[in-house]
């Protein structure tokens, strides 16, 4: 049997950037300058795409815009770019990608964004609930994947989506189009990815839970038959230093500016004044809220990221060896995809490639 393709991207921000978390202000603003510096960074040490976030909320850049500059500015990593389908037109969209698919040689896939965060989707004028949400983020991803794997127009009469001849007049580089990366713990959520993800993405969580939800999602991709069409993937952050002692005062200094008071509702678990409808956000928060007074919630496993942002708040907190070690007991589980980030991006980005990569690729193949 073939071994599982490995697949390490990286991440570029769209805020901000800089060592200290929690600052009312990052270190580094974002710019098309220094979002071309992590890409190059990325492109040296083998990392084959770049996820590029979007929101408005503490957005400052827009992900597509950017992305297409920095794919027009480059040669050779990709661009994983967050699409909200509440924002797009599904054959707008399916167009867009197919050009700029052309115009990078097929550098690009899409992360598909569901929305969970009601105060936000409205921001953009976007007030469905949260189920309704992933029956459009289904009808998307079908319009889309038809639209890229044929120039036939075609008629369609959906829930979200009335569409007459609708067709494109040429197609993208990548067969069938750009890669779906689609993630979110909800039985909703599940069942999309378990239809239409090409790659579906966990946010870190302990050894138990992944391996758990791994398992969980296999049922459901093998009941639409789809067992050889979907991978799995995880986005986590690192802080991998020479020894473990030396990550962990790391660690404990990027969290050296954070507000006591931010600290203390963080311990009391007390969330931020808005409404969530993101599943994968609580889990967090309650990963979070069992670990212990230096934010370990189990070994290596940090949750102090988690204190001053939402999403992927969880932090693999170790030695190279560690780290890779850690990485590698995800690959043991089944995931072969990997979203990694580390602060900051572009001197981590370095950090991680250089010394922690070669040890998982090392210890991957030593294993089979």
């Amino acid at each position: 049997m073939a071994q599982p393709r490995l697949e390490f991207n990286w991440c570029s921000p769209v805020s901000g950037d800089g060592f200290y978390l929690g600052l009312p202000t990052w270190e580094r603003p974002p710019s098309l300058e220094y979002t071309v510096k992590i890409f190059q960074a990325a492109e040296r040490f083998g990392f084959r795409q770049l996820l590029i976030g979007m929101g408005f909320d503490n957005h400052i850049l827009e992900a597509w815009t950017l992305a297409s500059a920095a794919l027009a500015l480059t040669t050779q990593a990709g661009a994983m770019v967050a699409v909200r389908p509440g924002f797009y037109s599904a054959p707008i969209l399916a167009k867009m990608a197919a050009t700029l698919d052309r115009i990078s040689n097929g550098r690009l896939s899409l992360n598909i964004v569901t929305g969970g965060r009601p105060i936000e989707q409205a921001m953009y004028g976007d007030y469905l609930d949260r189920d309704a949400r992933y029956r459009r983020t289904r009808e998307f991803m079908q319009i889309c994947r038809q639209l890229w794997s044929s120039t036939n127009a075609f008629d369609r009469e959906g829930e979200f989506y009335k569409l007459k001849q609708t067709r494109l007049e040429s197609l993208p580089v990548q067969p069938g189009g750009p890669l779906f990366y689609f993630g979110g713990a909800s039985e909703m959520a599940q069942q999309v990815g378990a239809e239409w993800a090409d790659v579906y993405l966990m946010w870190g969580e302990t050894l138990q839970q992944i391996g758990d939800r791994i398992s969980q999602m296999r049922q459901l991709v093998a009941a639409n038959q789809r067992e050889n069409a979907v991978r799995y993937g995880l986005r986590i952050n690192l802080v991998a230093r020479e020894t473990e002692t030396q990550a962990r005062e790391t660690a404990r200094e990027m969290l050296k500016f954070v507000r006591p008071e931010v600290l203390e509702k963080a311990r009391r678990q007390e969330f931020p004044n808005t409404k969530r409808e993101s599943v994968g956000q609580s889990r967090q928060w309650e990963l979070r809220g069992s670990a212990d007074d230096d934010w370990y919630v189990e070994p290596l496993l940090w949750a102090g990221v988690s204190v001053v942002r939402s999403g992927a708040g969880m932090a693999i907190v170790g030695s190279y060896q560690q780290v890779a070690d850690r990485l590698l007991q995800y690959i043991d589980l089944g995931i072969t995809v990997f979203i990694l980030s580390g602060y900051p991006h572009l001197e981590e980005c370095e950090n991680v490639g250089r010394n922690v990569l070669p040890l998982v690729r090392e210890g991957y193949l030593s294993k089979r």
